[in-house]
Order: structure tokens, then sequence, then C-alpha cells
């Protein structure tokens, strides 16, 4: 089972704290905290369960195992999205559905020219 290290780092920049800062709450080196974040390296039991504390979630959370961060919530439907997929998401919510739509025809439009990559 391995950590989900962009959660890691979602949680951390959520809660404004450094790599180097997690780094020193669980007593690891500080390039520890990114070899978890970028999948290199699992944490101890211990630092698990100090991280689900740190940032109030359960470790099934920082696992994978369920996409509720926090205890006695709803699962969030844009836990498994990516940072810039969550703000592309943001950005059409923006916009009117009649806007949305015309954007969506434009992206298909590129799509269907090969510019997909």
């Amino acid at each position: 089972m391995t950590l989900r290290g962009d959660r890691i780092t979602q949680l951390r920049k959520k809660n404004g704290i450094k790599q180097s800062d997690l780094a020193e709450k669980l007593g690891v080196a500080p390039n520890q905290i990114s070899k978890y974040e970028n999948g290199y390296s699992n944490p101890t039991l211990e630092s698990l369960a100090q991280m689900a504390e740190l940032f109030n979630t359960t470790t099934d959370y920082l696992l994978g195992l369920s996409n509720v961060p926090h205890p006695g919530e709803e699962p969030d439907a844009d836990a498994d999205l990516t940072q810039e997929e969550i703000d592309w998401l943001a950005l059409l919510r923006a916009h009117s559905s009649g806007d949305r739509r015309r954007l969506f025809t434009v992206i298909e439009a590129i799509r269907e020219m090969g510019g997909d990559g």
C-alpha cells in the first residue's frame, strides 16, 4: 500500500506548511517530504499517523483508500482530480452554460484536428 503523495502536497499547501516545516514536525530529513509527495518513499506508520493528526484527516485518505478528507464529511467529488483539472473546472463553472457549450465545441474541434497532446 502506498501513500497518495498528491494528497500530502495538497493538504500541506492548504495548511500553509512548507516541506521543511513538515519534515521538522515529523522528525525526518527535509528531502524525505519531497520523496513522500513524489512517490519515491513511504512514511513509517508513526509518520503516517502524525500526518493524519496534523492535517485532521484519516490514514485511509492519505493512502487513497477513502476520498473523504475529514472524518464525518461527505466524499469530495473532485478528490481524484489534479490541480490543473480543478483549475479548469473552476474556470468552466465561472461561465454561463451557453459559454461552456461554446468552449466545449472549440475544444472538440481542436481535438479533432489532432491537437490533443
